[in-house]
């Protein structure tokens, strides 16, 4: 026997409540009715008892036809207001039922069908109209906002794969299923099939790509790239090789004005922007030995500051609560080496982290991390994200039961780390 919903059982008595109240008062009004039809009638035999006329007659008529036009319209109202009542409780009781998610399969899709939708539909963000059973399943679809100028670029599985949404049911393994699937993504993803995207990454790679297909990674929406052949290898030998991507022919746009590290590559500008001034080259060399040392000691400091001086909220944190540090060089514009240290429980109820940008001189700078629900990060790779010639920062973020791949952009004037792009999210 099917389960009725809530909005049912709450929605049911008022609209039998309201029916009543309706036809309670079209009863009321046909009383009414009743009534002055047996004085006209009284006063027609009177009328007629005196002298017949036959204009009194043509009267009663009209009066009678009045009668019976008012009670069409009355029973019109009724059944307009009982057509809304039901089109809303349906209305409310899909909505409710809409919360748990299923995964849709090709045998519910043809239950839902009827002679009338038996061809393609058309989903309300598609341009083109969508077979039944991939228009169910862009239903479970998230996809980033279309605006989204910056993406994250993994190696995942010995591939570079974009982040493009995720998606909210476990798709079934068929082929029918999957075909469904690549035809509602390739009608609703924000970047289409072939699109032309740069790619920037570890050991100064900067790469042109094109999308040539989709896929499922961990719950993720992924678009296949095609890269090249450096790249391609660093992919096949390193598993979380992070990188950023962004369209090409938004990237002009984006960046307003073309870095010396885009001249290579072919990017538009204006013909009246003027020639962007050469960035300071940065040598990835060793660094020198006081340098680094000085770095060691700062790491250090950060971690006994973390444990002597930041206490949990609850005693049963203390114990759980582990300290992790880093020292990584790079070329952060005003200093060679970042320092971070953070200190949470494994499940991040509790999290504070720290880190500082050390100079030339070993002067300290500290900085910042605005990186919205993640509250704790282990650096994986530094490298120029967004091509203004200051090394980025990629790092696995750590949030509330939850984690990530970000990428980190320094911004030396406010010394905070901001996000650039962020994907391949999961939940715990």
């Amino acid at each position: 026997m099917p389960q009725r919903s809530l909005a049912s059982l709450v929605l049911g008595p008022i609209i039998i409540g309201l029916l009543c109240l309706a036809l309670a008062c079209v009863a009321g009004e046909r009383t009414d009715r009743l009534g002055d039809t047996l004085r006209i009638t009284d006063t027609l035999h009177v009328a007629q008892s005196q002298a017949a006329s036959g204009h009194i007659a043509d009267s009663v008529h009209h009066t009678d036809s009045s009668s019976a036009a008012a009670d069409s319209a009355a029973a019109s109202q009724i059944a307009v207001a009982v057509d809304s009542s039901v089109m809303t409780a349906d209305t409310m009781a899909t909505r409710q039922q809409g919360r748990t998610k299923a995964p849709p399969t090709q045998q519910t899709v043809s239950a839902r069908g009827s002679c009338c939708d038996i061809g393609s539909s058309t989903h309300r963000h598609a341009m083109r109209s969508l077979s039944p059973l991939a228009d169910s399943l862009a239903n479970f679809l998230v996809f980033v906002p279309r605006d989204r100028a910056w993406f994250t670029v993994a190696s995942r599985g010995k591939r570079m794969l974009v982040d493009i949404g995720r998606i909210d049911v476990s798709l079934a393994r068929d082929s029918v299923t999957r075909a469904a699937f690549l035809e509602a993504v390739s009608r609703l993803s924000p970047l289409p099939l072939g699109s032309a995207l740069r790619l920037r990454g570890p050991y100064d790679v900067v790469d042109e790509a094109r999308i040539k297909g989709f896929d499922v990674w961990n719950g993720r929406i992924v678009a296949r790239l095609e890269v090249s052949k450096v790249l391609d290898s660093l992919a096949r030998s390193e598993d979380m090789l992070p990188a950023t991507a962004i369209r090409i022919d938004t990237a002009a746009a984006v960046t307003g004005t073309r870095t010396p590290a885009d001249s290579s590559h072919g990017a538009i500008k204006p013909d009246s922007a003027p020639a962007p001034t050469p960035a300071p080259a940065c040598v990835r060399d060793t660094l020198p030995t006081d340098l680094a040392t000085r770095g060691i000691t700062v790491r250090d400091s950060l971690a006994h500051f973390l444990v002597d001086s930041v206490k949990p909220p609850y005693e049963r944190m203390i114990a759980q609560a582990k300290v992790a540090s880093w020292w990584i060089p790079g070329c952060f514009g005003i200093s060679r080496l970042l320092v971070i240290a953070n200190r949470r429980t494994p499940d991040m109820e509790f999290a504070v982290e720290r880190a500082v940008l050390v100079d030339s001189t070993g002067k300290v700078l500290p900085v910042r991390f605005s990186d919205l629900r993640f509250h704790a990060h282990d650096p994986l790779y530094v490298f120029d994200a967004d091509g203004d010639g200051i090394d980025d920062l990629a790092a696995r973020g750590y949030g509330d039961r939850s984690g990530g791949l970000t990428i980190m952009r320094l911004d030396v004037q406010s010394k905070r780390f901001l996000r650039l792009a962020s994907g391949f999210a999961w939940e715990q």
